[in-house]
């Protein structure tokens, strides 16, 4: 999900699933983190993710993505020769000492009022 730099948001950038949701975006962010909202809220990616289930018990978790959608996702025409290793690179690189940051200090993610995700009741 990071091999394709995304169309809809600037170079070089990443995207985080359930960016305004919590503290976490806003401050990996603020310490360098190539991070921005996700671009595509109406594809549901937070609530669609494996890590959905931790979310609705309380766990910070969001995805890192830059996926734009291509028609190749899920195809076996998605070859590793359309990698964009540089962007890769960068993008990965560009978490690393806001990471590093985030270990090492008494930071504690917290969901932002209101928007913790909640299960849907059953019918």
């Amino acid at each position: 999900m990071l091999g394709r730099p995304d169309a809809k948001v600037a170079a070089g950038t990443l995207w985080l699933t359930g960016f305004e949701r919590s503290n976490l975006g806003p401050e990996l962010a603020r310490h360098g983190a190539a991070l921005v909202a996700d671009p595509h809220p109406e594809q549901r990616f937070f609530q669609r993710s494996d890590n959905f289930p931790l979310a609705l018990r309380g766990v910070i978790a969001h995805t890192i993505s830059s996926y734009g959608l291509h028609t190749d996702y899920h195809r076996a025409s998605d070859e590793v020769s359309k990698i964009d290793f540089p962007f890769m690179t960068r993008s990965i690189n560009s978490l690393v000492k806001p990471v590093q940051w985030l270990a090492n200090s008494n930071f504690r993610p917290a969901w932002l009022p209101g928007q913790a995700p909640t299960p849907r009741p059953t019918r």
